[in-house]
């Protein structure tokens, strides 16, 4: 599964340093819930997983634990977080076998990617190529 989340006001709080170890963070909450995080990816103000979720648990019940850890986390370990928190809610994107790695490939080259559009007009893009329907001022209203 593809879940993207982003911080509360796309607030850049998630310096590189601060992904590296979200990671290993993440992955071992991850682990004891029964979910396997598979990469991780992003930028400043939102992440990208790939998470493996077994069919006995629901995505939201996978999902929501690993943003209420990592929002604690992070406010406990870093200074620049004190305040951190993930917006409401997150996207998620069921990932067939054949889309695993170029998925991967993607989640861990978006960096690269966020140099040319903005978190923003990414999900915007995705969202009217896919035509879902939506409110802009509702998107990020967090």
């Amino acid at each position: 599964m593809h879940v993207v989340f982003g911080t509360m006001g796309q607030r850049s709080y998630l310096l590189p340093d601060i992904r590296s170890q979200l990671v290993s963070y993440l992955s071992a909450i991850a682990k004891s819930r029964g979910t396997r995080l598979i990469t991780l990816g992003g930028t400043e103000n939102h992440v990208h997983l790939l998470l493996a979720i077994p069919a006995r648990l629901s995505i939201e019940s996978a999902v929501l634990p690993l943003k209420e850890a990592s929002q604690t986390w992070l406010r406990q370990h870093f200074d620049n977080c004190k305040g951190f928190t993930w917006q409401k809610g997150f996207a998620a994107y069921s990932i067939s076998r054949s889309q695993l790695e170029s998925t991967m490939r993607f989640i861990q080259n978006h960096q690269q990617h966020h140099l040319h559009k903005s978190f923003r007009e990414e999900y915007i893009e995705f969202l009217r190529y896919h035509h879902i329907p939506f409110r802009e001022e509702k998107l990020f209203g967090n």
